[in-house]
C-alpha cells in the first residue's frame, strides 16, 4: 500500500473518497498556512455546475498525493456549506501601521 503524505504534498484535483466509497468530489484548493504548517481543510468541488464546498481538516482521515479519504458520506459531503473566500485586509503602500493607528484616534 502507498504511504500517506503530508497535506503539503496533496495535489490539486485529487480524488475525494467518502466513507461510503463515493469518488465524485475533487480537491479544488488546499486551505492552510504552509510556513506555519497549519492545515485548515480543503475546498472541494462536486461538479462543474455546483458551488465549491468547505471541507474542514478534522473530517480528513487520510491523505495521499492523488487521493483524500474523509469520514463523511457522499450525502454529507453534498450538505457541506459553500466555500467563501476569507476576508483579507490589504494595506495600501502609504498607509502603514502608525498611519492607521493615528487615523483611529482622530
Amino acid at each position: 500500500p502507498e504511504p500517506q503524505v503530508s497535506w503539503k504534498a496533496l495535489e490539486q484535483d485529487a480524488t475525494v473518497v467518502t466513507s461510503d466509497g463515493d469518488e465524485s468530489a475533487r480537491v479544488a484548493e488546499i486551505v492552510g498556512d504552509p510556513a506555519a504548517d497549519i492545515f485548515n481543510g480543503l475546498v472541494v468541488t462536486l461538479g462543474m455546475l455546483d458551488k465549491n464546498r468547505d471541507l474542514p481538516a478534522e473530517r480528513v482521515k487520510g491523505i495521499w498525493p492523488r487521493r483524500v479519504e474523509v469520514d463523511l458520506t457522499a450525502a454529507d459531503l453534498k450538505a457541506l456549506p459553500p466555500y467563501e473566500e476569507p476576508v483579507v485586509e490589504r494595506l495600501e503602500p502609504d498607509r502603514g501601521l502608525f498611519t492607521r493607528l493615528r487615523n483611529l484616534f482622530r
